[in-house]
């Protein structure tokens, strides 16, 4: 489990450093604000918002790859707090960004580095996931396009054998057939044991995946709830009909009249239309939320 508690982050002025404080007369660009959130094992959790919300920068704080010194005591992996310098917590994240770097090194070798410092790293499912994405182990990491190199970085976090797989915008760069394979790498490898956090543009692409949606606006969590639970509480539907549109939480024209989100009141679940679901949240949340607390 990773547990975030009002995790605070901004940029310097002078610098463009982050600092914690945001009361600071230097900072000049708040990012997350008096953040918190519970991640669950056994659960692929999907992380959205909109470009600049802060959602690089919290899997940032999440991995450690910023700065511990004063920040991170604000995060804990399964009851530990995180410390840049305890190898036992980050030998069990694996972290795909979207900017992965160039390294003259064979894919293959990169592997047998990797398992030095992955305990459960397994070269077998590596070569193994890299059949599938049918993608060529005999090639150097600098030399590889967008796509290809995050084919070769998704092999790796799969055969990692982590607990945390934590990946930012994977499909980047991803043909049709790639994306297939990656959604059938993250259904084989969840396990009671295992999280998957995506942050992504392309929702809908795993939206079949998902246990729990995050929604990142303006430096806060503004949505925080299940799958479950959102088909639940909510209902979403296509209609021309005028009397529903005037009850809908939020409506968006469409070539068949308009989708729409309204209170679930036939306790039936319907299918979850997550763009549609994002755009609702940033426009009309405290209503959507509203729902939930009264559930």
């Amino acid at each position: 489990m990773i547990e975030i508690k009002n995790l605070s982050l901004g940029f310097l002025r002078s610098t463009g450093v982050h600092s914690t404080r945001l009361d600071l007369a230097t900072a000049v660009k708040p990012v997350l604000e008096n953040l918190s959130l519970t991640i669950e094992p056994g659960k692929v959790y999907g992380l959205i918002g909109r470009n600049g919300a802060g959602k690089t920068t919290l899997l940032n704080c999440i991995t450690g790859m910023l700065d511990f010194k004063r920040k991170f005591k604000t995060i804990y992996m399964d009851g530990v707090k995180m410390n840049i310098n305890n190898p036992n917590i980050h030998s069990r994240m694996f972290y795909v960004t979207d900017n992965l770097p160039d390294i003259h090194i064979l894919a293959d070798t990169f592997a047998e580095t990797l398992s030095c410092f992955y305990p459960d790293f397994s070269i077998e499912s590596y070569k193994e996931y890299m059949e599938m994405f049918q993608m060529n182990r005999n090639v150097f990491l600098d030399e590889l396009s967008l796509g290809e190199k995050k084919i070769v970085f998704l092999s790796y976090a799969f055969a990692s054998g982590t607990s945390y797989i934590i990946l930012d915008e994977p499909t980047n760069g991803l043909d049709i057939t790639s994306r297939k394979v990656f959604r059938k790498l993250i259904a084989s490898y969840m396990s009671p044991d295992k999280t998957i956090i995506i942050s992504t543009h392309h929702i809908n692409e795993i939206s079949s995946l998902l246990d729990h949606m995050l929604i990142l606006d303006k430096r806060h969590l503004v949505f925080d709830h299940s799958v479950m639970e959102t088909g639940s509480v909510l209902s979403f539907i296509e209609s021309d009909d005028e009397e529903c549109r005037q009850q809908a939480l939020y409506s968006m024209s469409s070539a068949y009249g308009n989708r729409m989100i309204l209170p679930n009141t036939g306790g039936k679940d319907s299918e979850i239309d997550f763009e549609l679901l994002f755009e609702a949240v940033l426009e009309n949340g405290k209503a959507i939320n509203k729902l939930f607390e009264n559930k």
